[in-house]
């Protein structure tokens, strides 16, 4: 099976993420059902989905004109063997509890198509272990949106033990022809998102915890710091830019400080300092780089910063 827009998808919950996750789809084409038990969640997608549509007219991310057809490719539906059972593609999008979700993808395996590609929108749950009791476990895969699901481009793609060749390369040609930016990660807790960003969170509540900073104080520094650089220069990217001895020196005086495992200094650090692989200043830390593309880099960053605080000012 190959992604086309004749592919039927399915969203299963559309309660937080659900409905974004549809107006992703829909907004590259695709027709899509929301499904769910309560029609107080369908009336609620809805309202959330106009919500959306009419923001990003607003921003100018949307034409006027494409909102309609956007709209008219969601159907919303309590509906569950009709929504299910004609889908091609289903992503479950309910509450991040396992037997909940276990329980979910069973009934879905039970009603939908041999052929049909059954994704689980988890943030941070075992693929394998939820895939266990459904039916046909080579068809389940993990996709974890973020949110806003229909404006975050990336999408992490986990595949359980038995999830199959072909549900891999499925997944990962529809979500390419949704805009979107698929990109694999193995079966671990947290995946890659998760697993940076609770790290950042719990690090910025401790803060708070031990009085050394307030809320507004930890958001300021994080919002106006590395966050402007970020999407631009990801984490091993900044530390190419700063320098690979100099991280690890900054991480041998936390980790003596604090005596917290997360400052423990890598061994992938350690060695590559060891070997001269510094980042941009040698010519290679965790990319290789030209002096030209090293300029680049940085050139590329400052834009990026100044554009940001631009559109910000402007907001």
């Amino acid at each position: 099976m190959h992604a086309s827009r004749f592919t039927k998808i399915t969203v299963v919950g559309v309660g937080t993420m659900g409905p974004d996750i549809a107006l992703g789809f829909a907004l590259a084409g695709y027709p899509v059902t929301g499904v769910d038990i309560d029609q107080k969640m369908l009336d609620h997608a809805s309202r959330k989905i106009d919500v959306n549509c009419r923001q990003m007219v607003e921003w100018g991310v949307l034409q006027e004109d494409a909102v309609s057809p956007t709209r008219a490719r969601i159907a919303l539906t309590l509906d569950w063997d009709r929504g299910v059972g004609e889908a091609d593609y289903i992503t479950e999008a309910v509450p991040e509890v396992l037997e909940l979700k276990k329980k979910v993808l069973s009934r879905i395996a039970e009603v939908c198509r041999d052929q049909t590609v059954i994704a689980s929108n988890t943030s941070t749950m075992d693929v394998t272990e939820m895939a266990r009791e459904a039916k046909h476990p080579e068809r389940v895969i993990g996709t974890h949106w973020f949110i806003p699901a229909h404006l975050m481009p990336p999408v992490e793609v986990i595949s359980g033990e038995k999830t199959s060749e072909s549900t891999i390369s499925f997944t990962f040609e529809l979500l390419r022809s949704a805009g979107k930016l698929p990109v694999s990660c193995k079966n671990n807790a947290g995946f890659i998102h998760n697993y940076i960003q609770y790290a950042m969170i719990s690090a910025a509540i401790s803060l708070v915890e031990q009085g050394i900073a307030t809320p507004e104080d930890v958001d300021t520094v994080i919002e106006n710091g590395f966050g402007l650089r970020l999407p631009s220069t990801g984490p091993l990217k900044s530390v190419d830019m700063v320098g690979l001895d100099t991280a690890l020196n900054v991480l041998n005086y936390l980790y003596d400080q604090t005596g917290q495992s997360i400052y423990k200094p890598s061994k992938l650090v350690e060695e590559k300092v060891k070997k001269g692989e510094l980042g941009q200043k040698s010519g290679r830390g965790f990319y290789s780089y030209s002096k030209d593309a090293a300029e680049l880099s940085r050139a590329l960053t400052n834009r990026s910063i100044a554009t940001i605080k631009t559109a910000l000012r402007k907001a």
